[in-house]
């Protein structure tokens, strides 16, 4: 799992200047906090239990942290691969069961 976005990885590898830069759009915390919280929607829609599940739940195969940690350790594209893969076997799951 990626901890660093490909654009952070290519902007340290080549100095660019402001203008050059590319801006990724999960760069702020909030925008990153966002973007998982609308993606742990697909699992969980009550908005009160996802961030729930956000700030609480520690998730054993990224560290033992929350979400929350995650994202403010700047870790939030391993948080939304984590929820895809969680996302992709549910609908497993329930394709199974029908």
């Amino acid at each position: 799992m990626r901890s660093t976005s490909l654009v952070r990885l290519a902007a340290k590898a080549q100095p660019a200047t402001p203008h050059q830069r590319v801006i990724s759009p999960v760069d702020d915390a909030r925008t990153a906090a966002l973007a998982v919280l609308r993606m742990a929607a697909a699992l969980e829609p009550d908005p009160v239990e996802a961030m729930v599940w956000y700030r609480s739940v520690p998730l054993a195969v990224l560290d033992g942290l929350t979400a929350a940690e995650l994202v403010k350790e700047g870790r939030v594209h391993a948080v939304l691969a984590f929820l895809r893969a969680a996302i992709e076997i549910d609908r497993s799951e329930r394709r199974t069961l029908q």
